[in-house]
Formats: C-alpha cells, structure tokens, sequence
C-alpha cells in the first residue's frame, strides 16, 4: 500500500504525494516549494524545510512492522524493485 502525504497545492486545492516517488525538492518563490516527481513539477504550500521533514517523516506502520520482525528474530528487508515488505526468518 502506498504511504501518501495530503499537502495543499500552490494555487489551491490539495494534493496526495507518495513521498518514494519524489525526485527531488525546490525552494520557490514566496512560502513555496516545488516537489519533482520526474519531470511532472508540482508547487505546495510551506517552506522547504517544512516540506522536506513531512516527506521524509519515517511511516508509523513500516517502524512498528521493523521493530515487530526485530523482536521475533526475522530480518526485515524492503524490496527496491516493487513496494512489497517481506521478513525472512534467520536474516
């Protein structure tokens, strides 16, 4: 399942980025900051700093599974090819 933030885009509206997929991040004009998605540019409200903890903010859920694996004794890994958790006894 995709983790996805809601931020307010710059010219109104709101907007649900999944923070994986970001390329990079932009200061821009004003209390602005540009996200990059590949090429596809989008402008959200807040600072660079603020934008940039929000999507760098580790997931509740990926945390709680990692400390859970940890204490059964299995390995936790995240596949880079797709957006599967697994845990694999013995690590």
């Amino acid at each position: 399942m995709a983790r996805l933030i809601v931020m307010r885009k710059g010219g109104g509206g709101k907007v649900a980025i999944n923070p994986e997929h970001v390329t990079h991040v932009r200061s821009a004009s004003g209390a602005f900051t540009d996200i990059f998605i590949g090429d596809q540019q989008i402008a959200v409200e807040g600072t660079f700093d603020e934008t940039v903890s929000r999507l760098t903010t580790p997931d509740p859920a990926l945390t709680q599974a990692r400390e859970q694996a940890r204490q059964s004794g299995m390995s936790f890994e995240r596949r880079t090819d797709d957006d599967f958790l697994f845990g694999r006894p013995g690590g």
